[in-house]
């Protein structure tokens, strides 16, 4: 029942209830969703837009040469005739409007094919989009990535396609019998899988942490994992997929056997482990650092709103956390409550001036310069800079500063080293920083 739910949030609340897919979440039930929704997705919408747009296959199968392998003179009439009325056939045929018959390079409507959905997301979608997002996103190693994130990420894909194809399912059972425009059902067919891809946007985002438009060009690409499986069951049975799923589910749910393959499952469980942990050390009324990580977890998943609901029960058990009273002074600059988050940052300073690898300091001058207090914001970045002098943010701060105080020269120096700090960073941090790389071009 709590996977059911957390199913139908997905339609109200999809970032937290992608976030608790990731907690709570069973891949054996999403997969029995996926299987039990695509029998009936399929067995309906599918089954109708067959009969309508898929492209009919002749039969000569009943042409027979003579003895001598050469074609009698009835046989060629037959197969004129056949000829004949295919091509007037395929004429007059109903087509995919707009597309035509290209959807059939990439997309299937047969009503047999009800097991594809689970088998290619399993074993095509799911490993394109992690590749994808480490190429585009910047995240690692695929591989480490793929054995971090394949089990939860698997959990929260299947449960966005079941959601996506339930109420379409629903509305073909319930449209079966009546006589109905086919367009009907193709709209059924494009809006579930855009809806299928809307949601795999807040999974990304949820799970990986990426920004929108890394996520969206992300799902824009990765469907073609779909037509890669569609290609593969052309030429290899799917029932040849079966033992493999058997497999993933021995290992996925705790079988003797140790390797890489049984570390997909071993990563999920570990994962809602951690966060089932963190929720029962909430109940010690003076575990300030329980709140605090679960704080950074939702903020890492871009829940802002529950991150600063744990930071700040962390600082009502102890005011001086400086983690809680950094996350939180962070929170408040990002929505413009300055004031609040100077506060937050002086508790911080009183604590440990070189909190954050000394970034307390880079943050109160941006906090500074926000507030139009430049003097102020000046003072705090060059303690920053002096600590820290290749951080291309606290260089792009400390340029606008100079700037707004009319020192074009040095802001001009300081843009430039923003560029190189970017460009001298380890590749790995590369895209991360290259948008302070890209405001300092834009001031040059």
């Amino acid at each position: 029942m709590e996977n059911l739910k957390l199913l139908f949030q997905l339609y109200f609340r999809p970032v937290p209830a992608m976030s608790e897919l990731m907690d709570k979440g069973s891949w054996l039930l999403a997969a029995i969703f996926v299987f039990v929704i695509s029998i009936g997705f399929y067995l309906t919408v599918n089954a109708k837009l067959q009969a309508v747009y898929a492209i009919p296959q002749p039969n000569f199968s009943f042409i027979r040469q003579n003895g001598q392998g050469t074609e009698t003179y009835e046989t060629a009439q037959k197969r004129n005739q056949m000829i004949a009325e295919y091509e007037k056939m395929m004429s007059e045929r109903t087509k995919v409007p707009i597309i035509g018959d290209y959807l059939f390079f990439f997309f299937s409507f047969e009503p047999g094919g009800f097991f594809r959905p689970l088998i290619s997301i399993v074993c095509f979608y799911l490993p394109l989009t992690i590749l994808l997002v480490t190429l585009f996103g910047h995240l690692g190693s695929f591989w480490t990535i793929l054995q971090r994130d394949y089990g939860v990420l698997s959990v929260c894909s299947l449960t966005a396609w079941a959601a996506a194809h339930l109420p379409f399912t629903i509305a073909g059972f319930l449209l079966n019998s009546q006589e109905i425009n086919p367009n009907i059902y193709l709209v059924f067919w494009f809006v579930s899988g855009a809806i299928f891809g809307l949601f795999m946007v807040f999974a990304l985002r949820v799970v990986f942490g990426v920004n929108y438009g890394t996520a969206i060009l992300v799902i824009a690409i990765s469907w073609i994992g779909f037509s890669l499986g569609l290609y593969v069951f052309k030429f290899i049975s799917p029932f040849l997929f079966s033992p493999f799923l058997l497999f993933y589910a021995y290992m996925y749910f705790g079988g003797t056997l140790t390797g890489e393959a049984r570390g997909f499952g071993n990563a999920f469980r570990q994962r809602q482990n951690f966060k089932r942990y963190l929720h029962n050390a909430t109940v010690n009324p003076k575990d300030a650092d329980a709140h605090v990580q679960l704080g950074l977890i939702y903020s890492q998943r871009r829940q802002t709103e529950k991150a600063t609901e744990h930071f700040t029960k962390a600082i009502e058990i102890d005011k001086n956390e400086p983690d809680a009273n950094y996350e939180l002074g962070k929170i408040a600059r990002q929505k413009g409550e300055l004031q609040n988050a100077l506060n937050y940052f002086s508790v911080v300073l009183e604590q440990n001036d070189k909190h954050s690898l000394s970034e307390i300091w880079r943050e109160i001058g941006a906090t500074y310069l926000n507030a139009k207090m430049f003097a102020e914001s000046k003072n705090a970045l060059e303690t920053f800079i002096e600590r820290r002098p290749y951080d291309p943010e606290g260089l792009y701060y400390f340029g606008k500063v100079l700037q707004a105080q009319g020192e074009n020269e040095k802001a001009r120096e300081m843009f430039e080293k923003t560029i190189e700090a970017v460009q001298t960073s380890p590749n790995f941090r590369q895209h991360e920083l290259r948008q302070w790389s890209k405001l300092a071009q834009k001031e040059l």
